[in-house]
């Protein structure tokens, strides 16, 4: 699996970025606060707080408000990280440029926190070498706050797949209704950029899945929404065979469309099974959206226990 890295501020301006994903999707902008507010009730003075992924600033704008906790923004894409470094004007934060797997803090920090960020790392080894180094730079009682998209748990490969097309379905059907019409091509963008990280056969977008994928979310996600899972589930394993006759292993020389941006969500045994291999305690879940069913923004509050 791959990592955005420094290339997403190629394909869309920083302040473009924060407002669709504040105003226009479905959940984040409710777990950005419930992240604000969990993050001032754990803290207190002079506390050391970094977060992973910072991209240009949204949450970081939030937290950096507490002009009392010393703040540590660390992201790789530097067009998004020079953006931060005007957005926020906090002399108590520092921004650094570095791989969160190799990462080490000048001091124990007392909260590490995440946005949308866990989906990018390879599963695997890589996931539980920077998890691990999250926690070794945690001091004793410190916490990682880790925010992301979930689906329901699965089975297997082919069920989270099923899962997948559900979950996106729904983002991508109400941005259709509300006629966010960007949010609706980037995110079937990144339904197939999901699907295809799991697999071990080469594929590229085409604008041909990219059509084919917004003309096939609203029937899936007014079943999902309406209760009829089996309907929703028919819906999506026909999606994903009828997918496959518009299979492409050529670019387009398009960066909008070549790019990956390396998603590979995941269900919470899944996340549970990382964070406990780590030895963190998993102390809370918080979801804003329908996790039993279709899925929804969770943020999950793991603890360092001595």
């Amino acid at each position: 699996m791959s990592n955005i890295g420094s290339s997403y501020s190629q394909i869309i301006q920083p302040e473009d970025y924060n407002r669709i994903m504040t105003e226009e999707h479905l959940y984040i902008s409710t777990s950005d606060m419930y992240i604000a507010k969990k993050i001032k009730e754990l803290t207190q003075p002079a506390a050391e707080v970094v977060e992973l992924g910072c991209g240009p600033a949204r949450v970081l704008s939030l937290i950096s408000e507490n002009q009392e906790i010393n703040l540590t923004a660390i992201e790789l894409d530097e067009g998004f990280l020079e953006y931060a470094k005007k957005l926020v004007k906090n002399p108590n934060v520092s921004f650094i440029n570095e791989d969160v797997e190799n990462y080490q803090h000048s001091k124990p920090v007392d909260i590490f926190y995440s946005q949308g960020f866990h989906h990018h790392i390879q599963k695997g080894q890589k996931t539980a070498n920077y998890l691990k180094n999250i926690y070794d730079n945690l001091k004793d009682g410190g916490y990682y706050i880790i925010s992301d998209e979930f689906i329901p748990n699965y089975t297997d490969d082919n069920d989270r797949e099923i899962k997948i097309v559900i979950w996106y379905s729904h983002i991508i059907a109400n941005a259709i209704k509300r006629g966010f019409s960007y949010l609706a091509q980037e995110e079937s963008k990144t339904l197939l950029d999901d699907l295809y990280e799991g697999r071990t056969t080469a594929n590229i977008k085409s604008p041909e899945q990219i059509d084919f994928t917004l003309s096939k979310v609203t029937a899936i996600d007014n079943a999902a929404r309406g209760g009829d899972l089996e309907t929703a589930i028919t819906l999506a394993k026909e999606f994903l065979t009828q997918l496959e006759s518009y299979y492409n292993i050529t670019f387009h020389d398009d960066t909008t469309i070549d790019l990956t941006r390396g998603d590979f969500k995941v269900c919470e045994s899944v996340l549970r099974k990382e964070a406990e291999m780590a030895n963190f305690h998993v102390e809370s879940i918080r979801s804003f959206g329908p996790i039993e069913t279709i899925g929804a923004m969770s943020v999950y509050l793991l603890k360092k226990i001595a």
